[in-house]
């Protein structure tokens, strides 16, 4: 008990901190347009509750292209569920903290029967960050040797260190993820997602339910071929102790 109530302190203190941030960036960069303080506070947390049920799984995603890396030459790597849905509760904690910005921007600006759109909009979200990180996966999965790099610290009289290989597609996937609220800042009006109430117009809903879906198809077209309900024993034994070590 005293572990989750310590996690979603900290993961609340992230999103605070990672929202001054934001905002201090987006003043710097011309403001925020049309949108008021408590509105972006609003789509703030909107995005850190999809991103963050994202990154519940992200991370089994992003290490696909170091397990084809790491494992045997020739071993196919699957997009698996028994290794995708191991769950890294970190993400969680990012949710339930975005969650506490919706309510607190809701609570300032009203809500309405159309605020059950911000559901959609969640879902849409967390569909098309997990079909990106899918899509980045495959393409690194197909060529490892240049999409994967391992760092090695080396100090006179000590024993090397060998980081975790890390995926460039990956990271590249996780830093747009991570500044997706100045770009949807700046090309979405707040009445998009206000009017004047916390509730989101039947143009975005129809958007982003239009957009999720088409990615996610796109995502598992392109691993078609490798999915699978339980990986292979090299490739299982692999995830679980990437995740022990995380």
């Amino acid at each position: 008990m005293f572990g989750a109530l310590r996690g979603l302190a900290l993961g609340l203190t992230l999103s605070v901190l990672n929202l001054a941030g934001a905002f201090l960036t987006l003043l710097a960069l011309g403001g925020l347009g049309g949108w008021t303080g408590t509105q972006f506070i609003g789509l703030f947390g909107l995005l850190e509750v999809a991103t963050g049920a994202a990154f519940v799984v992200g991370p089994n995603v992003w290490r696909l292209p170091v397990a084809a890396a790491e494992l045997e030459p020739g071993t196919k790597v699957r997009f698996a569920a028994s290794t995708i849905l191991i769950p890294h509760w970190a993400g969680g904690m990012k949710s339930i903290a975005g969650f506490a910005l919706v309510g607190w921007a809701a609570a300032h600006e009203g809500v309405s029967f159309g605020t059950a759109g911000v559901v959609v909009v969640v879902v849409a979200v967390c569909a098309i960050s997990i079909s990106i990180s899918m899509l980045f996966a495959r393409l690194g999965c197909a060529r490892p040797d240049l999409d994967v790099f391992q760092v090695s610290i080396k100090r006179p009289r000590h024993k090397a260190i060998e980081l975790p290989g890390m995926s460039i597609g990956a990271s590249l996937v996780q830093a747009l993820l991570n500044i997706m609220t100045f770009p949807t800042v700046k090309l979405l009006r707040a009445s998009s997602l206000y009017s004047p109430e916390l509730s989101p117009s039947p143009k975005l809903l129809a958007g982003m339910a239009l957009v999720g879906l088409l990615m996610t198809a796109a995502a598992f077209a392109v691993w078609s071929d490798r999915l699978a309900w339980r990986a292979s024993r090299p490739q299982q034994r692999e995830a679980e102790e990437a995740f022990s070590e995380a």
